[in-house]
């Protein structure tokens, strides 16, 4: 019997399916690289203003803004500092459905008196 019709049939109704999940895991994949890249400019840029004693949040917002497009708050009290940064992701589905942005939203502590840096701080 000729079965070239029927997997001609199973093919192209597999074919979708498997284009749609290559495209989730691209998608995916570049999500967790921007949201790396942001963790570690955000950390990267905190602990340099830590060791060196920087206390101007214009310069510490303008190194940040370099390096990636984001909005940052920049927040310093006598011997803390706290930065909040958001940042839109493009991704393949949000163009493909007219979906919103995805948006990450990164927040870091630190103390000037003993130099340490503390995630999600509140």
């Amino acid at each position: 019997m000729n079965n070239r019709g029927q997997s001609l049939i199973t093919f192209v109704l597999i074919l979708p399916i498997l284009v749609l999940f290559i495209a989730f895991s691209i998608d995916s994949a570049l999500s967790i690289m921007e949201k790396s890249k942001l963790n570690g400019v955000i950390y990267d840029n905190l602990k340099v203003s830590l060791e060196k004693d920087i206390r101007d949040s214009d310069k510490i917002s303008n190194m940040i803004k370099k390096n990636i497009d984001t909005n940052v708050l920049v927040i310093i009290n006598e011997d803390n500092i706290k930065i909040n940064a958001k940042s839109k992701i493009k991704n393949i589905f949000g163009n493909l459905f007219k979906l919103p942005y995805y948006s990450l939203e990164v927040s870091y502590c630190g103390s000037y008196i003993d130099k340490k840096i503390n995630k999600n701080c509140g």
